[in-house]
């Protein structure tokens, strides 16, 4: 084994790989390829490495510079505050072809602008994923180069992907491309672009996604297994069926649809909804790397995409009406939304300044306390952690926070109790228990929502009074 190799093992063997794929998508003799979990794998070529050490250079899993990357893209360094990243502007926005806004999980932005691009000739294909044709539960990424091909990419998906080895396609063909990732596969292609200046070239934009964690594959694997469903009998999995919150359905070869978790049970049975259910088990499968990461938002996108979680505003009725929170880094991103917004393609609304830190703020604050939690504990451990390039000092009160926030992935690293926790919850006893935990916050959420409904009325009538 190489160098170069050795190196990269020791980064997988860290729990410090992504499996963005952007090692396989750089090496110049295509030695690297993702494995059947998205692992970089090397077993069939590890002959034909050169050391050239590409490689370990644009893997964003050990190294990935906040302030350079930023001072390079947007002409300034980011700092620890800017949770949200570089923002030019912000919009709410949605498709204007109804069939894609209804079916997408939210408003359809990350499926019509490709489409829109393609159309005008802009682009020659996209980076998307569909489900795995042999295990549906999977994703799997290929570049989409048909409207039709576009459109089969709708809908969230949550278990790790590999990504970024498809930029082994680029190498083959003239493009341009439109890029579409979470927000480690946009490090990833950011680190390549550096490396590599032609593939500035091939890509013509970048479209980042808010993520707060990828599911490792297992959490699949233990639910289809407990429940004894053959992977042969699914067409795929909805991970979001529906606008906000939505449920986790499995979809079999016969058209039936049933509910995740609680198979066996009616669709209009109590369930844990998709936010409900992918926070439960995000819990237990959260990979290593994803809870050292501090990017929730996708801030080295050009343009950034998420549901329009905003507390206090509009936010609710948007995120059921079906709308797009998007974030425009860069005057290249800003210039596409306004050719597609023009040519009706798209709608934009104008989304209030003060409003934009405040979006999705919850999952944004968790994620970073958490990464840093985690990546001082490590370093106490003389453990290897992910480099930044920033450093964030907390209160007291953060660090409690953070602490107990952490505290709840206590079975994440631990296979065997997980298991056991997991077959509890997917149990009868186990749906008891995570109604008594759910349904009552539900409850008091929605009154607290009320209270301060009732009060911001109260409040603006005393003001024309």
């Amino acid at each position: 084994m190489t160098p170069s190799l050795s190196q990269l093992k020791q980064i997988v063997d860290q729990g410090l790989c992504h499996r963005c794929g952007s090692c396989a998508g750089i090496c110049p003799t295509e030695v690297i390829e993702p494995d059947n979990d998205y692992w970089p794998s090397w077993k069939k070529n590890a002959d034909k490495c050169t050391n050239c050490g590409f490689c370990v250079r644009v893997c964003p899993g050990h190294e990935f510079s906040f302030p350079e990357t930023s001072k390079r893209l947007f002409g300034k360094e980011t700092t620890v505050k800017e949770e949200h990243g570089y923002v030019i502007k912000t919009f709410l926005g949605y498709s204007t072809d109804k069939n894609i806004r209804s079916k997408s999980t939210s408003g359809g932005i990350a499926t019509q602008l490709p489409i829109f691009l393609l159309k005008t000739g802009h682009i020659t294909g996209t980076f998307t994923i569909c489900s795995d044709r042999k295990h549906k539960w999977k994703p799997k990424a290929f570049i989409a180069r048909t409207e039709n091909e576009i459109r089969q990419g709708m809908l969230s998906k949550y278990p790790a992907c590999s990504m970024n080895h498809l930029v082994q396609t680029l190498k083959k063909e003239p493009g341009p491309f439109l890029f579409t990732g979470l927000p480690c596969q946009i490090h990833g292609i950011r680190k390549m672009m550096a490396l590599i200046p032609a593939l500035e070239e091939k890509i013509l934009l970048t479209v980042g996604l808010f993520c707060h964690s990828c599911l490792d594959h297992q959490a699949l694997r233990d639910i289809l297994g407990y429940y004894r469903i053959d992977e042969n009998s699914l067409s795929r999995v909805i991970y979001r069926a529906g606008k906000l919150p939505g449920y986790i359905q499995a979809q079999m070869q016969d058209g039936n649809l049933v509910g995740l978790p609680y198979p066996n049970l009616p669709l209009s049975s109590y369930r844990p909804n998709a936010k409900e259910c992918l926070t439960m088990f995000f819990k237990l499968y959260s990979p290593q790397r994803c809870r050292m990461c501090i990017d929730a938002t996708s801030e080295f996108a050009d343009i950034s995409v998420s549901d329009p979680w905003i507390k206090g505003w509009q936010g609710t009725r948007k995120l059921f009406d079906g709308y797009n929170l998007i974030i425009v880094r860069t005057k290249k991103g800003l210039h596409i939304l306004e050719e597609a917004r023009n040519a009706g393609s798209i709608v934009l609304e104008n989304f209030p300044d003060d409003y934009s830190p405040l979006s999705n703020s919850p999952m944004v604050r968790g994620k970073r306390a958490r990464a840093f939690w985690n990546i001082t504990k490590r370093r106490l451990k003389q453990q290897p952690v992910p480099e930044y390039g920033l450093a964030r000092e907390f209160s007291v009160t953060e660090k409690l926070k953070a602490g107990i926030h952490a505290i709840t992935y206590f079975a994440a690293d631990n296979p065997s109790l997980r298991l056991r926790i997991v077959r509890f919850l997917l149990s009868p006893a186990g749906r008891i228990v995570v109604w008594l935990a759910f349904f009552r916050r539900r409850i008091l959420q929605a009154f607290h929502e009320r209270i301060k409904t009732l009060l911001r009325r109260q409040s603006d009538v005393d003001k024309l009074a």
